[in-house]
């Protein structure tokens, strides 16, 4: 992440552009760490020891993240963090690609590979997949943990050191993150070299996760992490994963985020600043931007994503280095480049050597492009040059961070960093139609009220960061995970119908934007490479960033104040649409690739008809709980009195597995007796192994159930009907009613009840729950006495076996007279 080859480049350079300082528990200094919260995730799952092919060990998974955030609260640490708002256009090629490497290409050689291979743990080290619940338990965890902290008289409105805050950014998290730090005065701890470009006045520098060093200081410790640790000896020490207590670890000294055991803890970080780098750099601070985006980074990637030169966008590597240059020896190459051109500009004089003055940021953008090219740039196609210094201006905008003279968080209700006015969230939320209505008009009134309810809920983790994307770009991204790849994506065929539902929610509400044209339909179907990532969403969706360079940028592209734009107009809510069918782009598994496809949105009349809910022109979000919650269930196929009956700790299961359970019964029966699709109906047995496998029931550490395919799917439904269902509950604004059970599901639980490697518990389901999961479904279970008959069929053969004495097997023993053997004669 961030910009290529500037993670290898700090580590070579550790010394010329870091500084190390330590924190204690005796210290009464009290720091500030905004953690990426994403960056976090992903590192406590790269270092946690987990299986995660199962499904996820999220029990497992909480305690490790306790243990961190327990341990930066040791040392007095205000925590903040931060995780990401939904994906910028400009970002979706570089989105696209790390979850084709990933999950989708992971799933392809996990399939493809034995089952002997790909059980070993080299395998399974090298094609991790974040497991998919990982998100929900982060937040969850880091909220109780925030309530102990206000039990114990540590809130977060009260602030100090050890307390704990919760933010979601308005788009990307880095800005936010930068911007946050700047405000109150901090550091940001992630693993995105993106934190050393950003920058803003009173931030105070990066710090690496990778980089930590802890120390538990005990009665036999005669050194602290100070006496040996210097800025000139500073060295990150080999990372082991046996940090964890469950495992054993005695050791006094960790590196990492993970803490050791123990209560009086020190942490030792180097701090990268970007006024350190630039000034190694020798460029001016303010060309850091320039210079990530000359170098490439997550906003410069080519559609085509290879090394060739074509009208969708020149790669820019292929372009500017030579393919065995060190991603290093780049930002050098760059920094010289840029350095070149300013001593030119600097010494010409004005009446001098002209063609080298730079009085603009573009000019300065098109010299080094010329400079920094190493293929002729006259063979490029016409425009392409044009095009190339355009995309670097997008990217370099990407690191702008608007410049206030406020102080303190909160400055409205709505966002701990913006008024209402210039907050980026509550900009793109605002339906456009309504934009310029007085705020006293009627219609504008229940769109603000919405608008306001469902920032509230997502400022507090209520609302799921992939529904902001319907919002701002009328797109969603599936959370893949591991799923066979000759099978139709689960994103479709599980989730599918709960998302139509979603879409019609959201587009009623707050408008979902469409696309200006369909010029991008038409290449798609020009082009006949399979691989191939179309991005069907137009690229118009540029946010203000007021950044210094925005002046000097405004002459190169006039377009970049259009924050969603919408060519279509919307009918009023809650009646049939009289228009063109309004659309979402949904972004999932096809095959074995990552495809764009148009999800048209259902008429929210027709699905009130359809589930019996009285029309009214008031919002379903603005009416009762009860009617929330009753609409709830009927797209669930699941308003019965025994779910009704039921205990808000077991809803969400009950609801995913009769989810799961009947969306497969229908697809088997809209399928004309196909086998295929019959097969794929649960049996009695796996819907009672997937209940249980919500205990707490801990297997020992060598239990390793061995990982069949089948086993691999159901556990794929199964999470993204929970996920689907918990979204759903998250647009009628009623996540409380359907919480995440307190007993964490266990992946390999499950695929050990499966396999009866571990037996399912008599009691491990109770008797309510199995009647609300089954009730009112009928006939959906797979029948297990099929392979019964199958050996019945075949111990109906004695007397074959005496007819039969010719060789081969099967019908094919004896002739065709020997079925005249069993007559009379």
């Amino acid at each position: 992440m961030g910009v290529h080859g500037l993670t290898t480049y700090l580590a070579e350079h550790r010394k010329a552009v870091s500084e190390v300082r330590e924190f204690s528990y005796e210290s009464e200094y009290t720091p500030i760490f905004v953690v990426d919260g994403w960056s976090f995730i992903y590192e406590v799952f790269a270092n946690d020891g987990l299986p995660w092919v199962y499904g996820g060990e999220y029990s497992q998974f909480e305690s490790l993240i306790e243990d961190v955030v327990y341990g930066w609260l040791n040392v007095h640490a205000q925590l903040h963090f931060v995780f990401d708002g939904p994906y910028p256009a400009i970002k979706f090629q570089t989105v696209a690609a790390r979850i084709t490497q990933t999950a989708i290409q992971g799933s392809l050689l996990f399939f493809r590979t034995s089952a002997v291979s790909r059980s070993r743990p080299r395998f399974l080290n090298e094609t991790a997949m974040l497991p998919p619940l990982s998100y929900m338990i982060c937040i969850r965890t880091l909220k109780s943990i925030v309530s102990e902290l206000e039990k114990s008289g540590r809130s977060q409105e009260a602030g100090g050191g050890g307390s704990l805050h919760l933010h979601f950014a308005d788009l990307e998290g880095d800005p936010f993150s930068i911007e946050l730090a700047a405000r109150l005065g901090g550091f940001v701890i992630g693993n995105d070299s993106d934190f050393v470009i950003l920058n803003a006045p009173g931030y105070l520098g990066y710090i690496p996760m990778r980089e930590m060093v802890w120390s538990s200081m005990t009665d036999s410790s005669e050194t602290t992490p100070s006496e040996t640790t210097s800025d000139e000896e500073f060295q990150t020490v080999v990372k082991s994963k046996s940090h964890k207590k469950a495992y054993g670890r005695d050791e006094d000294t960790t590196d990492g985020i993970f803490p050791p055991p123990g209560e009086k803890l020190e942490l030792v970080v180097p701090i990268y600043s970007p006024a350190k780098l630039a000034a190694h750099l020798q460029i001016p601070i303010s060309l850091l931007p320039l210079l990530g985006a000359l170098v490439g980074n997550d906003f410069t990637r080519s559609k085509k994503g290879d090394n060739s030169a074509t009208l969708q966008g020149t790669n820019l590597e292929w372009l500017f280095f030579q393919r065995q240059m060190p991603l290093s020896q780049r930002i050098t190459r760059v920094a010289t480049t840029l350095r070149s051109i300013l001593d030119a500009a600097l010494l010409a004089t004005p009446k001098g050597k002209q063609k080298v003055q730079v009085t603009s940021v573009v000019q300065l953008i098109e010299r080094a492009v010329a400079k920094l090219a190493v293929r002729p740039i006259d063979d490029l196609p016409s425009g392409e040059v044009e095009r190339i210094v355009e995309r670097i201006v997008d990217a370099t905008l990407q690191y702008a961070i608007a410049k206030t003279a406020e102080d303190g968080l909160w400055l409205s209700p709505l966002c701990p960093l913006h008024d209402e006015e210039t907050c980026p969230l509550t900009k793109y939320l605002i339906p456009p139609e309504l934009v310029t209505q007085d705020e006293s008009d009627s219609e504008a009134e229940p769109n603000n009220t919405l608008r306001d309810l469902y920032v509230t809920a997502y400022r507090r983790g209520e609302l799921e960061p992939r529904l902001l994307d319907v919002l701002h770009t009328g797109t969603y991204w599936h959370r893949v995970f591991l799923e066979h790849p000759d099978y139709e994506s689960v994103g479709r065929s599980i989730a599918g119908p709960i998302h139509e539902v979603i879409y019609a929610l959201l587009d009623d509400a707050l408008v979902v934007p469409q696309p200006e044209d369909e010029s991008e339909d038409e290449e798609e179907e020009e082009e006949s490479d399979e691989d191939e990532l179309v991005d069907v969403v137009e690229e118009s969706d540029d946010e203000d960033p007021l950044a210094p360079l925005r002046g000097a940028l405004q002459q190169l592209d006039d377009s970049v104040d259009n924050v969603m734009t919408d060519s279509t107009s919307s009918s009023p809510p809650s009646t049939p649409p009289t228009h063109k069918q309004r659309k979402v782009v949904e972004y999932l598994r096809r095959g074995a690739r990552l495809a764009p496809e148009e999800t048209l949105i259902p008429s929210l009349h027709e699905i009130y008809v359809h589930y019996g809910i009285p029309i009214s022109p008031i919002p379903i979000q603005l009416r009762s709980e009860a009617d929330r919650f009753t609409l709830f269930l009927r797209v669930l196929r699941s308003d019965t009195s025994s779910i009704h009956s039921l205990s808000s700790e077991h809803l969400l299961i009950a609801l995913t597995i009769r989810w799961t359970l009947s969306t497969i019964d229908n697809r088997a029966r809209e399928s004309n007796g196909s086998k295929e699709r019959v097969r794929e109906r649960w049996t009695k047995q796996e819907a009672r192994a997937f209940l249980a496998s919500f205990t707490c029931i801990e297997p020992s550490a060598d239990t390793k159930p061995p990982i069949e395919d089948r086993n691999v799917q159901l556990v794929s439904q199964t999470l993204q009907a929970l996920l689907a269902i918990t979204r759903l509950s998250q647009v009628l604004l009623i996540p409380h009613r359907v919480p995440l059970p307190s007993e964490h599901y266990s992946g390999l639980v499950f695929h050990a009840f499966l396999t009866n490697t571990i037996p399912v518990p008599p009691d491990a389901v109770p008797p309510t729950l199995w009647d609300a999961c089954v009730d009112d479904l009928g006939d959906v279970f797979l029948e297990t006495v099929r392979k019964k008959r199958k050996k019945d069929a075949h111990g109906d053969g004695p007397k074959a076996t005496q007819i039969t004495n010719g060789r081969g097997k099967g019908a094919a023993r004896g002739g065709m007279f020997d079925i005249l053997a069993p007559a009379e004669i």
